[in-house]
């Protein structure tokens, strides 16, 4: 009887139990879904799920190498147009993202780096429209590399060069009357160099020397202003090397006379 009477007893508390159990299953089971959406979610937001970028259009890339230029930051806008031509080097903006690459390098001063992209630019595209543009920017940097008078005017001479081609060979070109001024002012600097040596040789009372240099800045830089500078040099020169010649004549005569007599 108490066997009989326990049984009957935790029938109840089994089933009881057991619909415990079966009101809380679903509960676990929506639940769980609802977790892994939210660690779904959570991936999202740390972009395991984000879209791939669209690749960046030559238009869009150049103009953007351009708005970094505008802004002076030199050395990020050189970057932008050096990855620009890895990236389209068959683009219509290819050739103009070559030249704003020189004008970087020019603007943040890197002279030397910059005439070899401008130079690349001519061999590239030599019927190029902006060509007579790039040959100006070479005399640019070779201008600003300009010392003074007393120190070596390799960098004058060669800036010189290139004005003068812009203007012998494109004289309608936009950049004609630029580089015509940028001439005159290296024209100008080689002329104050043949002075300053000229004046050198006179104050030394060498007259033949300085008349050497100083007529060789009227016949060579015409123009450039050096005229009424130079015209009390030029005379006393003149006179004085004249009676240096005559004087030299006289010694010559007279060793000859000698050389008579000896013989």
């Amino acid at each position: 009887m108490y066997i009989e009477g326990r049984k009957k007893n935790e029938k109840p508390e089994m089933c009881a139990s057991m619909g415990v159990a079966e009101r809380r299953t679903p509960r676990l089971l929506i639940l769980a879904p609802l977790g892994s959406l939210g660690l779904l979610l959570a991936l999202s937001g740390c972009g395991l799920w984000a879209k791939p970028e669209a690749p960046q259009t030559p238009q869009a890339a150049y103009e953007e190498g351009v708005r970094l230029l505008e802004k002076k930051k030199y050395e990020r806008s050189a970057e932008a147009f050096r990855k620009f031509k890895e990236e389209f080097p068959l683009s219509t903006y290819t050739p103009l993202a070559e030249l704003r690459l020189a004008d970087s390098l020019y603007l943040d001063k890197n002279y030397a780096e910059a005439i070899v992209q401008y130079e690349e630019f001519r061999k590239l595209h030599p019927t190029h429209p902006e060509i007579p543009y790039a040959i100006y920017q070479v005399g640019m940097c070779y201008l600003r590399q300009m010392r003074s008078v007393d120190r070596d005017q390799t960098p004058t001479e060669k800036a010189l060069e290139q004005f003068r081609y812009v203007v012998e060979n494109y004289p309608q070109s936009k950049y004609a009357s630029d580089a015509a001024a940028k001439l005159q002012i290296c024209q100008r600097q080689l002329a104050e160099q043949e002075f300053e040596i000229g004046h050198f040789y006179y104050r030394m009372g060498h007259y033949r020397a300085a008349l050497g240099r100083f007529e060789e800045i009227l016949r060579k830089y015409p123009g450039v202003g050096l005229e009424g500078k130079l015209k009390s040099y030029l005379e006393t020169a003149r006179r004085e090397a004249a009676k240096e010649e005559k004087k030299q004549k006289e010694e010559e005569e007279k060793e000859a006379k000698k050389k008579e007599k000896a013989s």
